[in-house]
C-alpha cells in the first residue's frame, strides 16, 4: 500500500475525476454523475471533505466526496440528489452535525487493494477533527441486480447483513464499522438496483447515539 496515498483533492484532477466517475458507475444516470466542474465546485463549498488517491504516477484512482448534514435530514427519507445538492453540494450545512459521504470510487482496476480502507479511514479522521456526530452514507445495493428476480430488497439486504452474500459496495461499507439504519427506496437513478440503497452510520467515538 506505499504507493497509494490519500490526499485532498485539487481542481487540476476534475477532469480526471470525472472520467473515473464514468468508470466506476456505468450503470448510473447521466445526470447523477459528477461532471468536472461540479468537482471543482464541491472544493469551494467544502474542500476538507473532497478526497483522492493517487498512485505512484500522481494519478488519481479513487475518490471521495462528502459534505455535512444536520441530525433531521440524515434521519429523514432522501435521495442522491437532494443529499448531494443536485452534484453542486448547494445542500452543504455548514453547522451540520454530520460528515454526510456523497461519493466513493475506485477505479476498477484497482479494486481488492484497501483503497476503500484508505478513503473511509479519511472521512473518520475528519469527522473526529471537525467534532462531529459520525460518518452516514447512503450505499448502493449494486448486488441486487442478480437477485431481484428472486428476492425483495430487505431480503437481499438481510442476506448481505448476515454474510451469506457479498455485496461489492454494501459489505465493504460494513467492513468498515458502518452499521444498517434503514433502505432508502428510490434513492437513486439506477434501474439495475431499483434506484436501491441503504442508510449506513458510524458513530464517531464522543458521539452520543441519537
Amino acid at each position: 500500500m506505499s504507493e497509494h496515498r490519500v490526499c485532498p483533492s485539487h481542481p487540476d484532477l476534475a477532469d480526471d475525476l470525472a472520467t473515473l466517475q464514468r468508470l466506476c458507475f456505468p450503470t448510473l444516470g447521466t445526470d447523477e454523475l459528477i461532471t468536472a466542474q461540479q468537482f471543482r465546485h464541491h472544493l469551494q463549498v467544502f474542500p476538507q471533505g473532497q478526497l483522492v488517491v493517487l498512485d505512484s504516477h500522481d494519478r488519481p484512482i479513487a475518490s471521495a466526496s462528502s459534505c455535512l448534514h444536520r441530525t433531521e435530514f440524515v434521519h429523514s427519507e432522501h435521495t442522491y440528489m437532494e443529499a448531494s445538492g443536485q452534484n453542486w453540494l448547494s445542500s452543504h450545512t455548514p453547522d451540520g452535525e454530520w460528515l454526510y459521504g456523497i461519493d466513493i470510487g475506485v477505479h476498477p482496476d484497482h479494486r481488492g487493494q484497501g483503497l476503500s480502507r484508505l478513503l473511509y479511514d479519511a472521512r473518520k479522521a475528519l469527522v473526529r477533527s471537525l467534532g462531529k456526530q459520525g460518518l452516514v452514507v447512503a450505499g448502493m445495493l449494486k448486488g441486487f441486480a442478480k437477485y431481484r428476480a428472486n428476492m425483495t430488497a430487505e431480503q437481499y439486504l438481510r442476506s448481505v447483513q448476515d454474510k451469506q452474500i457479498f455485496d461489492p459496495t454494501v459489505s465493504v461499507q460494513l467492513r468498515q464499522g458502518l452499521s444498517v439504519h434503514g433502505l432508502l427506496p428510490h434513492h437513486i437513478d439506477d434501474p439495475t438496483i431499483d434506484g436501491m440503497a441503504v442508510r449506513l452510520i458510524w458513530y464517531s467515538d464522543v458521539a452520543s447515539r441519537i
